[in-house]
């Protein structure tokens, strides 16, 4: 899988992730290949990991603060995808 789709599909986990997460009204952060996301209301073990995240992120040339959030773009279905 290219890189390209590789940063589609984490997107749209990371989108199931925030709704998920919303149904449940709990606070998380995940990261995966492409794509990282949270949503916290004062959980410190979330902070915590989202601050790490973001050193990592600079140590390694990504900008932190991109929000990808309001991009809108189809979900595909991967299930069938290698």
């Amino acid at each position: 899988m290219n890189y390209n789709m590789r940063v589609i599909k984490a997107r749209e986990f990371c989108e199931k992730v925030r709704k998920l997460a919303s149904e449940y009204d709990l606070p998380f952060f995940v990261v995966t290949d492409g794509a990282s996301a949270t949503c916290n209301n004062g959980c410190e073990a979330v902070r915590n990991a989202r601050v790490y995240h973001e050193k990592w992120e600079k140590e390694h040339g990504f900008d932190p603060d991109e929000d990808w959030s309001d991009h809108k773009f189809s979900y595909l279905d991967f299930s069938e995808s290698k």
